[in-house]
């Protein structure tokens, strides 16, 4: 039962982004990334095991959960970027350009930003995209078994911490703590913990009371993540919210946890329509810019976020385009994809079942 919560983290991101709470989406991020740790754990354990054959299996589903839909985002970006053309400032619009040489078009391919700080990239013609490299990096990890066994997740851990620390000793920016590939690496081990605590029945009892409840956590997660935005605007010092971001990261995945334990949001929330909704991240967290671009040059007669320009007319007509967007996206892209997948998800089970 991941699909609203997914959603629900996109959402976030796309209101940090385009409106004015900016620093809300980046709690949301580390969310993401608990929950890819969990699930990629749980699929490398449960579907596709660690032999060869089971690893490619697993790099070609998650290349073709990934790919098709990014390369629809960055080919409506050159498209906006053709069409819209005398409606960008001159300063440009987030990240999005024309690539200009052959390094910035194979970037823009692969999803992947060669750096220590893939955000320091650009152009990025889906700017969201820097994200995904660290996710892809620590796909790599996972297929290659740094989460095989819990002694193995738990050095990892370890290590994660280490480099926390190491960048506060370090003086390092904040940045190093959450756009580069390490800072990643601190939720995704969490997240492959999570996974040998729920297939091992370790959860300690006094949690249960809590765990059984997973829309107050996520409640109590939004709460802290707006509240720390907000005051982030407001002055709030670098060291408290960073306090209150790794805070609500471990919230994240007391939520991740509780969803993975089996537990719903709302007994009225049915599979199929977390699956619906959940359908629906992907494509948000990828389209959004591009939804602001059509929304603003609509509403304000320029390319531009809302963050100065906040209305409930915005709010809509951004959803508005998020939706049909998504929609074309799922119903064009995804689900002839799906079918793909699924039969190398079932021949990958099989054959691992069988090697059992």
């Amino acid at each position: 039962m991941f699909g609203t919560v997914r959603t629900l983290w996109a959402l976030m991101v796309v209101f940090g982004h385009l409106f004015w709470l900016s620093d809300f989406g980046r709690f949301a991020v580390f969310g993401f990334y608990i929950l890819s740790g969990y699930l990629m754990t749980y699929v490398m354990q449960q579907r596709y095991g660690y032999q060869a054959s089971g690893k490619k299996r697993f790099a070609l589903n998650r290349f073709l959960r990934l790919y098709p839909g990014y390369w629809f985002a960055c080919l409506l970006s050159l498209l906006l970027l053709l069409a819209f053309d005398r409606y960008f400032p001159l300063a440009g619009f987030s990240t999005i350009a024309i690539p200009s040489n052959a390094a910035s078009l194979l970037g823009n391919f692969t999803m992947v930003y060669p750096s220590w700080l893939p955000h320091s990239i650009t152009p990025r013609l889906s700017p969201a995209a820097w994200a995904l490299t660290v996710e892809i990096f620590f796909y790599c990890a996972i297929c290659l078994g740094i989460s095989k066994t819990l002694q193995r997740s738990l050095i990892w851990l370890a290590l994660s911490m280490l480099y926390v620390v190491a960048s506060y000793i370090g003086d390092l920016y904040w940045h190093a703590r959450y756009f580069s590939i390490p800072a990643g690496s601190l939720p995704f081990s969490i997240g492959a913990i999570i996974y040998f605590v729920v297939q091992q029945n370790k959860v300690p009892i006094s949690w249960q009371v809590i765990l059984k409840k997973p829309a107050l956590i996520l409640l109590v997660m939004v709460s802290i993540s707006g509240f720390t935005a907000w005051q982030i605007n407001q002055g709030l010092h670098l060291i408290t919210a960073e306090i209150l971001f790794y805070t609500n990261m471990l919230i994240s995945a007391m939520l991740v946890l509780s969803l993975a334990l089996g537990h719903s949001l709302h007994n009225k929330i049915s599979a199929g329509f977390d699956k619906f909704v959940g359908d629906f991240s992907y494509p948000i967290y990828l389209l959004h810019y591009q939804a602001s671009i059509i929304a603003s040059v609509l509403l304000l007669g320029e390319v531009s976020k809302f963050k100065q320009h906040f209305s409930s007319a915005a709010l809509l007509l951004v959803g508005l385009i998020l939706v049909v967007l998504s929609l074309l996206v799922i119903k064009c892209i995804d689900l002839p994809v799906e079918r793909l997948r699924k039969s190398i998800r079932d021949k990958a089970s099989g054959q691992y079942k069988a090697a059992n």
